[in-house]
């Protein structure tokens, strides 16, 4: 889903789902968001550093969680948020379920498909720019909007993480 496919969903627009990383607000289509479930410890994975919390198992199903802040490069909010507030969203994409732990989940929120800008270029380096499908402004304040397949598929490649489970016997 890119920012084209994204604008021209009917025309009542876009649902999202809103959260919080940080200071910093984010949001993904509320179709590709299976369930948002209260945090449980993540088993982790030998080898596995970096955005990769380890896998939980949520009634029978193996779900790698990331640790997104790192991913796209949010200072702070993991250590600095309010443990009560914190939600793990379990996503559903081509690349298989994953769930990602966040600071707070906002809203759920409707948003008008060309109300959603191109996101600013800004650096070539950044290994998630596709993942990055626009900005909207909602109730005054900036929301990113992320594909969250493209997301998977380019910082981490979660599909090798998920075989590499299920070979393992987890």
């Amino acid at each position: 889903m890119d920012a084209e496919n994204i604008t021209k969903k009917d025309d009542a627009g876009i649902q999202l789902v809103t959260f919080r990383l940080g200071n910093e607000g984010y949001g993904v289509p509320v179709d590709k968001v299976k369930e948002i479930i209260r945090p449980i410890d993540a088993f982790p994975i030998p080898g596995m550093a970096g955005p990769v919390e380890g896998v939980i198992n949520l009634r029978g199903e193996i779900i790698p969680v990331l640790r997104i802040h790192a991913v796209l490069g949010v200072k702070g909010g993991m250590e600095e948020t309010n443990q009560r507030k914190r939600r793990i969203i379990i996503l559903d994409t081509e690349g298989g379920g994953f769930g990602f732990v966040v600071d707070e989940v906002m809203d759920v929120v409707r948003v008008d498909g060309e109300s959603i800008k191109s996101s600013p270029e800004v650096s070539s380096d950044h290994t998630c720019d596709e993942a990055m499908i626009g900005i909207v402004q909602v109730a005054g304040r900036m929301i990113i909007c992320l594909d969250p397949g493209k997301l998977v598929i380019e910082c981490i490649k979660v599909k090798d993480l998920v075989g590499d489970c299920v070979k393992s016997g987890m």
